[in-house]
Formats: structure tokens, sequence, C-alpha cells
């Protein structure tokens, strides 16, 4: 790699790693805690508390026109041109702009939750919940905030600290108020006051940051605004389509599924974290892009590696989830939600497409500017997403919902892939991909032929011993099918050689993939 790429890959691999390790404690802590209350609430009461947030969710969607994205890219981009006064001029209008919209938000939704219980949920008897759960809001928009905002400043550390606040937090308030009787309103309570004390927490923080930039810019609010917006508008147009695409998903269920389906599917995809902390820290990448220019070498080459090494963690991670589903459901969940493992093999699948480079293309996309592109690409989710979900969960319920979630994301895969050829002239190398998948395949023959051998009668065990049967084999064929070469170890050793944590963790697997290629 140049030394302009190895400089910014390393600055990224910093926040990716305080990503990777405050997603990664924050995702423990949160799958303790959505256990517990999974549990105490049971898959009825788990799935009303689920649709609780359906309409909240539906009207964060709508109130930010893009203005979060480009947040995080011009103050990425300002820090870089060493333009200060300007980054610090954005951070203070992108405040300033979610307060004042998440508080009428807040407010609306309050107002008109009962009407809203009534026609979107089709469960009058919710309306209380939905008042309650209108809260979130305003704090999951300041919450989301500082994210963006510590992304844009290389902050990462800040990402990781209110992530894990909000993650124990919640873990400890929610279950406490269930068994204290409040049941399905405490599991709701114990949500909101998670993110408002990650705020409070990390604006601590933050305003340390923020007083360290130095003066701010002379740049008016409405000027500020009106570049975000230009910038940002085809995500929020995108981001729009995605929430009535979700939302859409659950209102569809919410008439032709019962609360108890619903729930089962609620804990498939909460369990989707556990692959979703691997694709996380790519997040990183956002202003990664930011800083390298279209149509350079450094661009193509940031791509590829960025493409090989998702995949080289993600898809091997998906494949073992597909294979032991009902172990980590039952493990997490226990036996009562019975269709929650084919929920989860089929709610995961998609992310096997990361070795096209379905994890990297957003960030490619909106990190170079190339916003309508990401439009494009959700508008073709989006189009074949909602006719499919209405016919297929009509027909077949939950499923057929997962199938459509399957067929509109494999279409928008494929304009993705069309459109940055086209535009940006990327390609991925399909050689290493192809060796990737097959390593991953062949990796859990092992624990399909020897089932009844990896047996054993507690489903925390079967999950610690199969899955680390599984990525030993994984590992061992990495090498042995060249997918992993010297230089990638090289590239690899080179980004954690300053995080202590993540080197102990990753030198032994460099060390003994190192001593295989020897060898082969």
């Amino acid at each position: 790699m140049s030394e302009n790429l190895s400089n910014i890959v390393e600055e990224s691999a910093r926040g990716g790693f305080f990503l990777f390790i405050g997603y990664f404690i924050s995702l423990v802590i949160l799958a303790l805690g959505s256990m517990i209350v999974g549990r105490l609430l049971g898959p009825e009461g788990f799935g009303i508390f689920s649709l609780a947030f359906v309409v909240p969710s539906l009207i964060l969607g709508f109130l930010d026109p893009g203005v979060g994205a480009a947040l995080t890219r011009y103050t990425a981009k300002y820090r870089t041109e060493k333009r200060l006064d300007f980054a610090k001029s954005i951070l203070r209008t992108g405040l300033l702009y979610k307060v004042s919209v998440s508080a009428l938000a807040t407010i609306f939704c309050i107002t008109f939750s009962d009407t809203f219980a009534t026609i979107l949920l089709n469960r009058p008897e919710l309306g209380n919940f939905v008042k309650i759960a209108s809260l979130t809001i305003f704090f999951q928009t300041l919450f989301n905030y500082l994210g963006e905002a510590f992304s844009g400043l290389d902050r990462m550390e800040g990402n990781a600290l209110i992530l894990n606040v909000e993650a124990l937090a919640k873990t400890f308030l929610s279950p406490i108020l269930i068994v204290f009787g409040l049941g399905v309103i405490g599991a709701i309570l114990g949500h909101i006051a998670s993110y408002m004390i990650a705020v409070v927490v990390g604006t601590i923080f933050f305003i340390k940051v923020y007083k360290g930039i130095g003066k701010q810019a002379e740049n008016s609010f409405l000027e500020n605004i009106k570049m975000m917006v230009s910038y940002g508008f085809p995500l929020y147009a995108a981001n729009f389509l995605n929430t009535i695409s979700s939302q859409f998903q659950v209102l569809i269920l919410a008439y032709f599924a019962t609360n108890s389906e619903i729930g089962n599917f609620y804990v498939a995809a909460r369990l989707l974290a556990l692959v979703g902390v691997l694709v996380y820290p790519f997040s990183a990448l956002f202003p990664a892009f930011s800083k390298v220019k279209v149509g350079s070498k450094e661009l193509q080459t940031l791509f590829k590696l960025s493409t090989k090494y998702t995949s080289l963690a993600i898809i091997p991670t998906t494949v073992l989830v597909m294979t032991i589903s009902k172990d980590v459901v039952y493990a997490f969940y226990g036996r009562s939600y019975t269709l929650a493992p084919e929920y989860l093999t089929l709610y995961v699948l998609t992310n096997l497409y990361a070795g096209f480079g379905s994890i990297v293309f957003g960030h490619v996309f909106n990190g170079l500017g190339y916003t309508r592109l990401s439009f494009y690409s959700t508008l073709v989710n989006f189009i074949t997403f909602i006719p499919l979900v209405y016919i297929l969960t009509s027909k077949y319920s939950v499923l057929g919902t997962l199938y459509s979630i399957i067929i509109s994301q494999t279409f928008s895969l494929a304009y993705n892939i069309w459109a940055s050829k086209k535009a940006l002239n990327l390609k991925f190398e399909t050689i290493s991909s192809a060796k990737i998948y097959l390593s991953s395949f062949i990796a859990v023959v092992p624990l399909i032929l020897f089932s009844d051998i990896l047996s054993f009668p507690y489903w925390v065990l079967n999950l610690l011993i199969r899955g680390v049967a599984y990525f030993m084999v994984y590992l061992t064929l990495l090498p042995l099918s060249k997918t992993i070469t010297l230089y990638d170890l090289e590239n690899i050793d080179a980004l954690i050689k300053r995080h202590k944590l993540f080197k102990i963790i990753m030198d032994p697997i460099i060390r003994y993939e190192k001593m295989l290629l020897k060898i082969y």
C-alpha cells in the first residue's frame, strides 16, 4: 500500500478497533439483557414489546434528511483539510437541527399514539405502550447524533463509550422493572432510560472534544443545512424508503402473524447481531473512503482489501450461525422460542453477500459523495420488497417476510455491482471471494458429519465447542487454499500493532496462519 493509503487505513483501523471492542462488549451485555427480558416476557410479551416501538421507529426514519451522514462526512473532510472551524460549525448545526426536530416529532407521536396503535398496528390495546415508547424518538436521535459526530471526528472511543453505557443501563434496568411487576411497560421504560443515560454520559465526553477543536466558522445555520441536505438528501430518500420497507414489513406481520410469531421473529433479529458485531466496525470505512479520490489506484486497492477482509470475517461466521442456529437460540432465549432457529437461518443468509462487496458498497458510494447511487440501490430494494412482502407474508406468515428480504436484497446487490463498475470502475477479486466461500462451507462439513460426537447436554457448551471446532478447520483451510497470503497477514499485523488487546487476540491466529503458509 502507498504511504497515504497506509495512513488512511491505519486511522480507520484505529476507529474500527474501538468500534469492534465497544460493539462487541455492548453486544454481549445486550445479549444477556435481551435473553433475560425474552425469558421473563415470553414470546407473547416479547412480541408486544417489539410492536410498541414500531411507530416511533417509523417516525425516526423520517426526521433526518441526510443531516447525520453529512455530519460525519463533512466533519471528517474538514478535519483532513485542516479546516477545524468549519468542522465545528457543522457539528453545531447538526445538533440544533436534531434537537428541534426530534422534540416536535416526540410530541406528535405521543398525541396520536392511540390512533397509530389502532390503524397501523391493528391493536388498539397497545395505545399506552406506543405513547410511552414515543420518548425514544428524542433520546435516540441525540444518541445517533453523538455516534455520527464521534465518527466524523475519528473518536470512535466515544462511540464505544455510549454503546456500552446504553447496553449496561438497558440490561440492568429492564429486567428489574419487569420483576417489580411492570411487565412490558417496565421493559419499555428500561429501553428509554438506557438512551437517556448514554446521552448524558456521551455529551460530557463530547463537550471535552468539541471544546478542543478551536473557534467556529462564521457559516450560518441555513448555509450549513443547505449544504448538508444537498449532500445527504439522496441518503435521506434512501433511508426514507428503508424505513417504509422495514416498518411496512412489521405492519404486515401485525396483520398476518400472531404476537408469538412476531416475538420469535424479533428474537431472530436480535441474534442477527452475532454477525453484526463483525459488520459494525467496518462503518469506520465511511470516513476512510472520504479521504481518497475517484479513479485513483488507492480507491481500487482500498475497495478490494475492504471487500476481502470483511468477507474473511463475515462469511464464515454467517455459515456457522446458519448451521448451529438452534443452539444459538436455545442458549440465549430458551426452548420456548421454537420458530426462531428457522427464522434466524433465513434472516442471516444475506450476510453471505459480503463476498460481492455488499458490506462495502454503501461506504464507498457515500464516502465519495455518490449518494444518488445509494438511493437507487435502496429504490431497487424497495420496489422489489413492498409487493413481495405483502404477497408472501399473507401466504407464509413470517417465512414469507424473510423470503421477501432475501429476494429484494439480491436485486439490490446486483444493482450495486453494476453501478460501482460503471460509475467508479470498481472490481472485487472473484477468485479470492470464491476461495473464502469454499473454505467457509467446507469447514462446516465436520460439524455435520460428527454432530453426535460434538453434541453435549448443555446448549451453551454446544455453542462453544462447535464454534471453536469450526473456526479451527476454517483457519486451517485459508492458507491451504491460498485464500490468505503473507501480504494479507502483514497488512493485518500492521493495522493492529498499536492495539494491545486486539494484538493479543490476533497474534496466535496470525502465527498459526504464517506457520501453515510456510508448510504449504
